[in-house]
């Protein structure tokens, strides 16, 4: 039975508000109980940890996400895809293990950041029962949403119980750890329940190719933010990775919220696609665009807008120099966004991952020369490592609507006025805040009265100009509520 979209998105929507939700209980509590150089330690071991989980996984998720999508109704050719990328990944697992326990020791094995990385280490091996990609092919987001809310719950029980000081890092990577596991191995035994193992048409070489590509186009931040919290580690010291991370997670409990249509709509584009069906892919393509749009220009003016509040209500007094990292974090989320349109719901679904990967690598070698050019300027700092980090992401969306509307010919307009008027709409905030400022002090009463009001005047611009993504949710809840 087909899947209501709508359902989807209302269900990945309400997981991502609890994602939401957990940040914002949690992270203020262990950013001052552990403090900047704890909490800095945990973030850089936590960056250089990513390196290796990339080749683990490789790639296992988009590229299975895909190409499940695409036969989900044959339940043979499931379980042959299953077992053969289940395989791989296993076995890039257990290299990936062994390399990284090999370069923990002889790089770190001397200095405090070894006990962490051995921690994390066992993530490694809790990747290889990663499976939510099957889940989401099938769009299963009831059961996701249910799971990750009981897991992430005691996870946020267990942090209150065992993370007091700034002493109690250990504790909290070990408990990032556990819920990684009990995440995993809930899935892998619901998945293991309505797909089986089929060994005897196991298929390896055929998956290999596409999938390495995958892990270079979809592991972008190795090149971008990833190699950001890297460099400042090892060029700076553990608080700069600090007041680098702390804004990029606040920046990433808006965005992940946002990218909710993004991910729902990507088994069934890629299912439409397998059908041949190109006009449907185009017209689900615009609106979902539209709709991801209409909300992703007023989160991100309204961070730009909430920086100084925001850092301090998340990080408190110490990091509020961080205003200024995710001030700019603000605008490089416009432009993740925007490259997650294009290459996500475009390029990759139109199997052109190798274009994306030599566009990646072009501007993530900008990135990299960029931060050599800052060390050796000696200005290498938190703020400057996200603007330069920014602008090859800006290049990045750029190269890539290029190349979509020349070669790939896709009648798709990402920059026309009906998609970029939510931008105009949502920098009427700026006069807004900036008189509220002058009549409301204090962050958490400065903070719930800017999004109140710019709120409520987003809302009153949509209902006057009669939206068209706004009398679309209207007409979904009434059709709800109706059949109720």
């Amino acid at each position: 039975m087909k899947k209501s979209l709508f359902k989807n998105i209302l269900y990945k929507v309400l997981l991502n508000v609890f994602n939401l939700i957990i940040p914002i209980l949690v992270g203020p509590y262990v950013n001052r109980a552990l403090g900047p150089k704890s909490i800095g330690n945990v973030q850089f071991v936590e960056s250089i940890y990513s390196y290796f989980f990339i080749f683990a996984s490789f790639g296992v998720y988009q590229y299975g996400l895909r190409e499940m999508s695409r036969i989900k109704d044959d339940k043979q050719k499931v379980s042959q895809l299953f077992t053969s990328l289940f395989t791989i990944s296993s076995v890039t697992g257990v290299a990936a293990l062994l390399f990284y326990f090999g370069f923990s020791f002889f790089k770190y094995g001397d200095t405090v950041f070894y006990p962490l990385l051995l921690i994390f280490g066992f993530n490694l091996i809790v990747n290889m029962f990663y499976v939510e990609w099957v889940n989401e092919a099938m769009e299963s987001y009831d059961f996701i949403t249910i799971k990750t809310i009981v897991v992430r719950s005691i996870y946020v029980v267990l942090i209150f119980i065992f993370v007091k000081s700034s002493t109690d890092y250990h504790h909290y990577a070990i408990l990032l750890v556990i819920s990684a596991f009990l995440n995993n191995v809930i899935s892998f035994i619901y998945i293991k329940r309505k797909v089986k193992f089929d060994f005897k048409n196991i298929s390896i070489v055929k998956h290999l190719r596409p999938m390495f590509l995958v892990v270079i186009f979809s592991n972008a931040n190795v090149l971008y933010t990833l190699l950001d919290r890297y460099m400042l580690g090892e060029y700076v010291n553990s608080k700069a990775v600090s007041l680098y991370v702390i804004p990029q997670q606040i920046m990433g409990i808006i965005n992940t919220l946002m990218l909710s249509v993004i991910q729902v709509t990507i088994p069934r584009l890629s299912h439409i696609l397998g059908s041949n069906d190109e006009k449907s892919y185009h017209t689900l393509l615009n609106n979902i665009s539209k709709v991801y749009l209409s909300f992703l220009f007023p989160a991100a003016v309204g961070l730009f807008l909430l920086s100084d509040v925001a850092v301090f209500i998340y990080g408190g007094k110490d990091f509020v120099n961080a205003a200024s990292v995710l001030s700019v974090f603000s605008i490089y989320m416009v432009a993740i966004g925007l490259d997650s349109i294009l290459s996500n719901q475009v390029i990759y679904m139109k199997k052109k991952e190798h274009i994306l990967v030599r566009l990646l690598f072009l501007c993530g070698l900008i990135n990299l020369i960029s931060n050599i050019a800052l060390i050796k300027l000696d200005i290498f700092t938190p703020t400057n490592a996200i603007i330069t980090t920014t602008i090859s992401n800006l290049l990045l969306v750029f190269l890539e609507y290029g190349y979509i509307r020349k070669f790939l010919k896709v009648n798709f307009r990402l920059f026309e006025i009906s998609k970029l008027k939510y931008l105009f709409y949502a920098l009427l905030f700026i006069p807004v805040t900036y008189g509220i400022r002058h009549f409301v002090s204090g962050p958490i009463p400065l903070f719930l009265a800017i999004v109140g009001v710019n709120g409520i005047l987003y809302g009153l611009i949509l209902i006057m100009t009669k939206d068209d993504v706004l009398q679309m949710f209207v007409g979904k809840l009434k059709g709800r509520f109706g059949r109720g």
